[in-house]
């Protein structure tokens, strides 16, 4: 076989649970990407918990690790401001 044929393969299961700022992150599944201009990118499916509250599945494009990490503390903002304004329609009450 040649050196070409050969593929490496790497392997990440899912989901993966983190903290970032207070809030439980899963990360439930993760999709590698090229763009038209030959930059990987990575589809990132997740869901936040905060405060008794647990949102729905939802999905970032990130280059790498840094940006995921910036990107999700602006989705938990997003989220801390729409349950105390009241409006936890979207998420589903955990115990």
């Amino acid at each position: 076989m040649s050196a070409r044929a050969r593929q490496s393969i790497t392997i990440q299961v899912p989901p993966v649970e983190l903290q970032v700022l207070d809030a439980k992150v899963a990360i439930v599944e993760v999709a590698r990407s090229v763009r038209f201009d030959g930059e990987v990118h990575y589809h990132v499916s997740c869901t936040v918990e905060w405060g008794g509250y647990r949102s729905p599945i939802f999905h970032l494009d990130v280059k790498d690790n840094d940006e995921l990490e910036r990107k999700l503390k602006v989705e938990i903002a997003k989220m801390k401001l729409m349950i105390a304004s009241g409006f936890t329609v979207p998420f589903q009450r955990i115990v």
